[in-house]
């Protein structure tokens, strides 16, 4: 997957200015990554690293994440959906629940769900799996509405971008990708200054940076933190009250 250093992402603007806000995520936030299967050699990431590196920082950076409940159901068994259910528990993560909506909500949600899933390979009136939590997690945050939805699926993102998204009724939600959050825990210091940054930079080259052909077309990791600065320090700068210092060699 193609890596954007060169102009500035609203939604990710948007979070950072205000990190409070609610942000929806797709199951593959929750499910270690893994390219055993497009990458010859590479192994999965073990979950201990993919909670020590991942989803800890995530869930202390970000206080009001959410799922939908069709995403954790997509998250069969195991430890992922074992740290979902826990979090929801602990009320570390919100679950989005189409029963929450009236009548004429719900009418609504059911109407754009159809225009969503129009665009991908489910049906709602089978029911089926394919592309079922991207379509009602869209679905809900339109009729809620909300601002975002996270993913690394390219399907889920293709819908995000223009001009799709204004034909399917998602003009208003931005995207948000696993390499720009990468970048926002390791500039706002929410990783341990050794492990925690050598493990982000992990998995950016694991992410982003395996193949011959990433290599072509995305930065290596310094220069990958180094851009992004570009991008976004003024917008750091004016959040957090004090300025933050480019250091591209970490």
């Amino acid at each position: 997957m193609r890596v954007d250093t060169t102009a500035l992402n609203p939604a990710l603007c948007s979070i950072i200015e205000d990190y409070a806000q609610i942000l929806p995520v797709d199951a593959n936030f929750f499910i270690p990554f893994d390219r055993s299967r497009t990458i010859r050699g590479a192994m999965p990431i073990p979950f201990p690293s993919f909670e020590k590196f991942w989803l800890r920082p995530l869930f202390l950076t970000f206080p009001h994440m959410a799922i939908h409940e069709a995403v954790l159901e997509e998250l069969v068994g195991g430890q992922p959906k074992a740290f979902a259910q826990h979090k929801i528990k602990q009320g570390q993560l919100i679950l989005l629940l189409d029963s929450e909506f009236d009548d004429d909500k719900e009418l609504y949600r059911s109407s754009i769900e159809k225009v969503i899933a129009a665009e991908t390979a489910y049906e709602p009136e089978l029911d089926n799996k394919d592309d079922r939590g991207e379509v009602k997690s869209l679905a809900y945050i339109a009729t809620k509405p909300l601002n975002y939805f996270c993913s690394h699926d390219s399907r889920a993102l293709r819908l995000l971008c223009s001009p799709l998204k204004e034909i399917i009724g998602l003009s208003d939600v931005g995207s948000i990708q696993i390499y720009e959050l990468l970048y926002y825990l390791r500039r706002m210091q929410m990783v341990h200054p050794e492990d925690g940054v050598k493990g982000l930079k992990m998995l950016y080259k694991y992410m982003y940076y395996a193949t011959s052909t990433e290599r072509q077309h995305n930065p290596e990791w310094g220069q990958f933190i180094e851009q992004m600065d570009r991008l976004y320090h003024s917008v750091i700068h004016s959040s957090t009250g004090k300025p933050v210092p480019f250091d591209p060699s970490i």
